[in-house]
Formats: structure tokens, sequence, C-alpha cells
């Protein structure tokens, strides 16, 4: 078996002819059964340890003699390097979807301890901020990404496994299943997490509802107790002549009666519990 690899895509036309060419380099990702003497593979490959970097295009030609891989990606580079040992071509890509996924399982674990923390830290705390929604945002984002991510992969390796034309053995194919089956593994752990930030975000949006509700209670309760108070200092702000002028005791009355109410409506609403 002869593999070969390369960072230039046009390094591939020899083995899949200009058309094709064509057509790999107008999609995005690429199943493509050339006659029936190979394949031609073609998509976005995407670190999800470091879900901040570029992806990358990795295209594979393989039939029975050779495999030729194209990427700028030195990670994906090392890792089809790593599957030579295989000694047959069919063999090294189906090593290769495996290695390439390997740790995945474990990355996508320790994504949903990371948002289970943050919900425990944004239904804690006292005040929302702008900093927790912005990793929300952040959070859904780095989602949407290995969505899209493992939506291709699993498009293309679904056709594989599918093999219309009968390149693969049964044997073959049948590995090729597994490492579908694996994919849509992923993409459903994916949507769950997608799910699970989801609630988070409106459990977050909830607490921050029922925090402003408490603020506008406190000042609900703050204006109806100094309500009954603005009606008296309107009443005897009138300028009328009113027969407590002229009563020695009415200045300490209307203290004592501003008290009162005051006292009044703070037991009450204390008694109600709305502060």
């Amino acid at each position: 078996m002869k593999y070969t690899a390369s960072s230039v895509l046009e390094d591939l036309q020899p083995y899949i002819g200009s058309d094709v060419l064509k057509r790999l380099l107008a999609n995005r990702h690429i199943c493509y059964d050339i006659e029936g003497h190979g394949y031609l593979l073609s998509f976005y490959a995407l670190s999800i340890r470091q879900l901040q970097r570029k992806e990358q295009r990795v295209a594979i030609y393989l039939d029975r003699e050779s495999v030729f891989c194209v990427t700028k990606d030195e990670q994906i580079q090392q890792l089809f390097s790593l599957c030579t040992e295989s000694g047959d071509s069919v063999r090294m890509l189906f090593e290769f979807f495996m290695r390439l996924t390997a740790e995945d399982v474990d990355t996508l674990e320790q994504f949903e301890e990371r948002i289970t923390n943050l919900e425990d830290h944004l239904l804690t705390e006292h005040h929302s901020n702008e900093e927790s929604s912005r990793v929300i945002i952040s959070i859904r984002r780095e989602l949407l990404r290995l969505k899209r991510y493992y939506e291709q992969l699993g498009i293309v390796i679904s056709n594989l496994a599918d093999d219309e034309t009968a390149f693969f053995t049964d044997e073959e194919q049948k590995r090729f299943l597994a490492v579908s089956r694996r994919m849509d593994r992923l993409l459903e752990s994916v949507l769950h997490l997608r799910e699970y930030i989801t609630q988070v975000r409106e459990a977050y949006q909830a607490q921050i509802d029922i925090d402003q509700n408490n603020i506008m209670r406190l000042f609900t309760v703050i204006t109806a107790i100094f309500l009954p108070l603005t009606l008296i200092v309107g009443w005897y702000g009138m300028n009328l002549q009113m027969p407590e002028y002229a009563w020695p005791f009415g200045y300490p009355f209307v203290i004592a009666l501003s008290a009162v109410i005051l006292i009044l409506t703070f037991l009450l609403f204390k008694l109600k519990k709305w502060f």
C-alpha cells in the first residue's frame, strides 16, 4: 500500500480528474465514488479540545493500492501517519476515523461537567452579570461547531457504510457501520449538551426575573408605606385655614399620626411576608 500526504488539493487531480476536483472545491463535505475504483472523502476537521482553532479541510482519496491525504493540519497528518502500519488502505482509513474520535467521549463528558459547574454557579450567585451571559453564549457557539462537525462526519461515513458500488467487503462495510454508529452517538451527546445549556440559560433567565421581581416588590412596598404620608403632606400643605393650626398639640399629633401609619404599614407588609 502506498501512502501520500500533501497540502495542495490540486495534487489529487491525477487520481480523481478535473471534474471531480471542481466538485470537491465547490462542496464543504463530500463522499464520492470514483467509478467503483475508490472513494474521495472531504470534510473539515475540528479539534474538540481546542475549539478556538480554525478548522481545516481534509481530503482523502483511497483505492486498494494507495491512500492520498491532503490537509494543512499537521495533527491530522501525524494521525494518518500512525495508521500506516495497518498495511491495508481500507483498514488504514477505518483506524484513522477511530483514532480521530478516540478521546471525544471523554472530552464531551468534561464539557458536560463544565456546564454543570456553570449551572451551580449561576443559580447560587446573588447578582446577575454580563460575564455569565457571555460564558453561556460562548458554550452555545462551541456546541454549534461540534454539532456541524459531527453532522458532516456522520454524512461522509454513512455514505461509506452504504457502499452502493460494493467497493468494500462485508467485513469492511461492518467496520464503517460501527464508525457511523459512533458518530451518531457523539452527535446525540452534543445535541443533549445543547439542550442542557439551553435549560441552564432558561433557569438563569428565570433567576434574573426573580431578582428583578424582588427589587420591584421592594420599591412597591416603600411606595405603599410612604403613600399615606404623602397624602398627609398634601392635605396639610393646602393653603387653607384648618382648625388644627390653632391647636397647641397639632404639630405633635401629625408627627405621631405619621409614625403610627409607618409602623402599621410596616407590620402589615411584614405579616404578609412581602419583604
